[in-house]
């Protein structure tokens, strides 16, 4: 396979998922006509639609901020790396976008958490800078940029489990593995809020599409379906060696091989074969997704997204729900 992530397992992580706060960011009702993702007539680059605001600040690395849950800011540092966690729990009955953590990691030790309502249909995402770049103090103007999401866990709700108690609806089944061909489909997005040459130190910029980052193209497998390792031990990659041997050619003068599509080599395209298997069971232990809302790929998913600020104070991110997102012509 070209990529492969194991997911990882935390208790604090799922019990701070169930942590809901109140946070009035949601828009008015569309109000545009019928039209093509393509075509966007607003002014400042938005579409028509309800959606969740969410502001992220960047502040001086001494920055003392208030850690308490709630709202919709988040801020990371002004200059340098900062990351930003983002979580849907389809069990959560969230109404708003809500801040978990609204400090990034340079300013508590860990990233900023945000959590969005689930939406069975995902967001589209855009975002554009505000604020005075660098305060008119410093060149070049301001900039940051925006990586892809990546998956730091996934689980699928199950029968209950006293492992973990504060899971009302059922405990959390650990996928296991992340694993695909094209884990994450998007270039690094980078954003510059003014125009140097034209518009320095004033003037808005407009909006961009950045949903590309919040999609995922791959396998999400389960752990169950990962034995490669030393006497069976998991060993966190979903490869030929997991493939059970079998008697694939249905000879039974030959041995038990792994070449599961029978094609007499043992190659990735065995793996895919199996995986596709895998998941048309009754009970599936693997499921491909193609350009899906990443947060959608599992019951309960959180994800990272790295950012690389260069003197931006405030950017804008807007998520719209698909359901309810029109675009004008």
């Amino acid at each position: 396979m070209k990529s492969k992530r194991l997911v990882g397992f935390s208790f604090f992580l799922v019990t701070v998922l169930l942590l809901i706060g109140i946070s009035p960011v949601m828009a008015a009702k569309p109000d545009g006509s019928d039209g093509t993702r393509d075509v966007i007539s607003m002014s400042n680059g938005f579409p028509s639609g309800e959606h969740y605001n969410l502001n992220i600040h960047g502040k001086s690395a001494d920055y003392v901020g208030d850690p308490t849950a709630g709202g919709n800011s988040v801020f990371i540092l002004e200059y340098g790396n900062s990351t930003i966690q983002y979580v849907t729990n389809k069990k959560a009955s969230l109404a708003e976008l809500t801040v978990l953590d609204p400090l990034a990691e340079a300013f508590d030790g860990d990233p900023a958490k945000v959590q969005l309502p689930y939406e069975a249909e995902g967001y589209y995402v855009f975002g554009r800078i505000l604020a005075k770049p660098n305060n008119g103090k410093t060149e070049p103007v301001s900039s940051i940029i925006l990586y892809p999401n990546q998956v730091v866990g996934a689980w699928n709700d199950t029968e209950a489990d006293p492992e973990f108690p504060n899971y009302t609806d059922g405990s959390l089944l650990p996928l296991g593995l992340i694993v695909g061909p094209n884990l994450y489909t998007a270039e690094p997005e980078g954003y510059v809020r003014f125009d140097p040459a034209s518009t320095p130190g004033k003037g808005k910029s407009k909006a961009t599409d950045i949903t590309s980052l919040f999609t995922y193209t791959g396998w999400v497998v389960d752990a169950v379906l990962d034995t490669s390792g030393p006497e069976g031990v998991p060993d966190g990659v979903i490869d030929t060696y997991d493939i059970p041997l079998g008697d694939y050619d249905n000879d039974p003068l030959t041995s038990d091989t792994q070449d599961y599509n029978n094609d007499l080599v043992v190659d990735e395209a065995d793996v895919e074969a199996w995986l596709t298997d895998m998941a048309a069971l009754e009970a599936p232990t693997a499921w491909y997704y193609d350009e899906e809302w990443i947060l959608n790929i599992a019951d309960l998913v959180i994800t990272e997204q790295g950012l690389v600020n260069n003197g931006t104070k405030l950017m804008q991110i807007r998520f719209y729900p698909v359901d309810t997102t029109e675009f004008v012509p």
